[in-house]
């Protein structure tokens, strides 16, 4: 079968199967009337005439045969047609992208794009008058990557061409003489069809110490990327295999992979990987208005329900063996399902039960997840595991799979982290709140002890992938985004904010272990990005409420309500800017959150309204947070084994880029009356709050890192003195957008926002 190629997808005209596609609608709509005619005519006349000898032996019989064939006829031209209508609708998609990616978006960039004799194309840069044809980085990378994406559509057209040919000739069949060989409703019946055939071979391969060619792989891999957010597909895909080959198909292949070390078969594995987890997710998500399956028994082929599920907990708890030179590997099922929950968007009634399954069966059999790879040790099979992916260890670890897959779905971890294990109708354990589970009870204590990584060594501090994985699946939980989502920040529900009360609570009970070498130091980056998501709500505890509406409502607040919680929080900020990238973050929030608050103190004003009063009101809350922050920095730099380079860190880390900036202020500009909501007013705000970041930089670390050895008192409160500066500042920028004089009366209040800050900024020490 020839492969189709780029000029084959750019220049052919789609009309003509398009119109084939209508003409064999209109045969089956003729082939369905004859069909019913036969049936209810000559069928029903020929079995109540009262016939005897050879008619009602021969004629009967022959009279049924023809009514079959033409309803046989029906079936087979009603598949033609669906594979030429699913297959015109494809590659019509598919050759409105490519010529999308080639006549517009590669004309823009002057990119010439070139069919090759392989089918594939090659992009190259042409040459530029009054240039010297150097392309940067960013550029190539660019030119890669719309290369890749072409040849990626060129491969999905030809795999498209391929199912419907094999489709066609199977439901056609050999007998020319006989309709109704094969019956597909769909091309995604054919895909999923092609799909299970190359699993089950390459499982019954493997049983013979086999597996899959890499063309059988390449097919497989194109079949499952093109289609793993094709509901049809999926569903039929694994409702055939079931949970148990489903795993074992996955295990085999992964193993295979990254034991042999073969490039190609192990980025054809990875692929086949991330594709399967995200079809699984896609299987596994009821339809809008389809009864949830944790409540409703319903299986059928919209997704896969609580029969599949139910079936999918029992395999995930038990073992799976397999041999591998000469060598007995015995894993468990949710090991390998922790490789493909990395990947995809789950939904809750799917991904929270399962992850509650597989806590409470940890709880029952502490360390309940075999690593394998310490047979392996010595022969030189270092990247021997069940994970494919880069980053995340082996993957023998299937909390730390689990924990990534909550980590983009959101709704799933918020559900997760507000549940709990234990106390079942069967399990026979203590009830224990998820949180605590992950985070130690109110003092610190009981959190869950985390495996080793390969070969029985337990993993650095920079791989430790559970544990960041753990920080993932809580920005996620409180932040109700993907934790790697660049979308805006969106109201808080009552559920996400408890989540971050809780943790807030936690992190201040034993605070040892979230900074410097403590158990769980490697969430702390995802602390700070917790912390600015909430830094509105932080602020609002800091003001003892917000009656004057100055702070943005950013919707449900965490319960941090107390006096003791104040102190709780002060404690959290220290312990979490113990980290340099978690410090930029909460410093990049902090400062839009003031800025936006003074904005709108300023703009909200009344005519009888102090404006020194509303420069008090506005400043106090950051600079509290600027307090604990500062401290937090001078702690970390105090005990690290080179506070110099600690000190550098910190600078690094607010150069670093302003991520936080635009999603806070895109939501703040809004809330402004009088002033424009995007354009030049997004970039002055983001240029104010920019320069405020950067004034947290120490001058000089080695004079940051000096003083704050001899005498941090001293430098404590060289900074108070900066961020009180700061907030005069910004409370002169403030005044100054809302068309105001610089009075004597403005002056004073600058003055009063100066004293402010310089007192909110002195925290007391813990």
């Amino acid at each position: 079968m020839g492969r189709l190629t780029f000029d084959d997808l750019y220049q052919v005209s789609l009309t003509s199967l398009g119109s084939a596609a209508d003409d064999w609608k209109e045969m089956v709509d003729q082939l369905e009337t004859l069909a019913t005619d036969a049936r209810d005519g000559m069928v029903k006349q020929s079995e109540a005439a009262r016939w005897a000898g050879v008619n009602a032996d021969v004629t009967r019989p022959f009279v049924r045969k023809t009514a079959k064939e033409f309803s046989d006829a029906h079936t087979e031209a009603k598949a033609i047609w669906a594979m030429l209508r699913d297959a015109h609708a494809d590659l019509v998609a598919v050759q409105s992208a490519l010529k999308e990616a080639v006549d517009v978006e590669a004309k823009k960039q002057h990119i010439q794009v070139t069919g090759l004799p392989d089918g594939t194309v090659s992009c190259v840069y042409l040459h530029q008058r009054d240039s010297n044809d150097t392309q940067t980085q960013e550029q190539l990378d660019y030119k890669d990557r719309l290369e890749s994406r072409i040849n990626n559509l060129i491969a999905q057209a030809d795999e498209i061409d391929n199912s419907a040919s094999r489709a066609l000739k199977k439901i056609h069949g050999n007998d020319s003489h006989n309709f109704g060989h094969a019956k597909y409703d769909s091309l995604d019946d054919v895909q999923s069809e092609r799909a299970v055939q190359l699993a089950r071979k390459s499982l019954a391969k493997y049983r013979d110490g086999g597996e899959l060619s890499i063309t059988e792989l390449t097919e497989l891999r194109q079949l499952l990327a093109y289609n793993s957010k094709d509901r049809e597909f999926t569903v039929d895909f694994y409702k055939a295999l079931g949970p148990k080959d489903a795993l074992r198909f996955q295990a085999q292949i992964a193993l295979d992979a990254s034991a042999e070390g073969d490039k190609t078969q192990l980025k054809l594995a990875h692929s086949i990987q991330t594709s399967m987890g995200e079809a699984l997710a896609t299987a596994t998500r009821p339809p809008t208005g389809k009864d949830d399956p944790s409540t409703a028994f319903r299986e059928d082929r919209d997704y896969l329900g609580k029969a599949w599920q139910t079936e999918l907990k029992r395999v995930g708890r038990a073992p799976l063996t397999f041999e591998k030179n000469n060598a007995r590997v015995e894993i468990r099922g949710y090991q390998v399902l922790g490789t493909l929950l990395r990947h995809g968007n789950y939904d809750k009634s799917f991904l929270t039960p399962i992850a509650e399954d597989m806590v409470t069966f940890e709880r029952k059999q502490p360390w309940a997840w075999p690593e394998p790879h310490n047979s392996y040790s010595g022969l030189g099979m270092d990247r021997f595991g069940l994970n494919l992916d880069k980053d995340g260890g082996p993957g023998w670890d299937p909390v730390t799979g689990l924990l990534e897959g909550l980590s983009h779905s959101p709704e799933a971890s918020t559900a997760f982290f507000n549940g709990s294990t234990g106390e079942g109708e069967h399990d026979g354990l203590k009830k224990i709140s998820n949180l605590d589970y992950f985070l130690g009870d109110k003092d610190g204590n009981g959190a869950r002890e985390w495996a080793y990584g390969a070969a029985g060594i337990k993993v650095s501090d920079t791989e430790n992938f559970g544990k960041e994985a753990l920080g993932h699946a809580l920005e996620s939980a409180t932040s109700g985004r993907p934790y790697d989502s660049d979308a805006p920040s969106k109201p808080h529900t009552e559920e996400q904010a408890d989540v971050f009360g809780s943790v807030v609570k936690k992190v201040a009970a034993n605070p040892d272990l979230f900074k410097g070498d403590g158990e769980l130091a490697p969430i702390a980056g995802s602390l700070g990005n917790m912390s600015a998501e909430y830094m509105h709500d932080i602020q609002r505890v800091y003001a003892g409420g917000d009656e004057s509406g100055y702070i943005r409502d950013t919707g449900a607040e965490p319960n941090l309500s107390r006096p003791e919680d104040k102190h709780a929080l002060d404690l959290f900020l220290k312990t979490t800017t113990a980290d340099p990238n978690a410090y930029a973050t909460i410093t990049q929030a902090q400062e839009a959150v003031t800025s936006e608050t003074l904005r709108n103190a300023i703009t909200h004003r009344g005519d009888k309204v102090d404006v020194g009063d509303l420069a008090e009101l506005a400043v106090v809350p950051g600079a509290r947070v600027e307090g604990n922050t500062a401290e937090g920095r001078a702690d970390a730099i105090a005990a690290a084994d080179n506070s110099v380079q600690k000190a550098k860190e910190y600078n690094d880390s607010l150069e670093a880029g302003d991520g936080w900036l635009g999603r806070l202020v895109d939501l703040g500009i809004g809330t402004i009356d009088n002033i424009p909501v995007a354009g030049d007013v997004a970039g002055w705000v983001v240029e104010d709050v920019r320069e405020a970041v950067l004034d947290h930089k120490a001058a000089d670390p080695d004079a940051a890192a000096k003083q704050v050895q001899e005498n941090r008192d001293a430098y404590l409160t060289t900074e108070r003195v900066k961020r009180a500066q700061r907030a005069k500042q910004a409370f002169y920028d403030a005044v100054a957008e809302a068309g105001m004089d610089k009075t004597q009366s403005v002056k004073n209040a600058a003055q009063r926002a100066y004293d402010a800050a310089y007192q909110a900024n002195a925290v007391e020490a813990s």
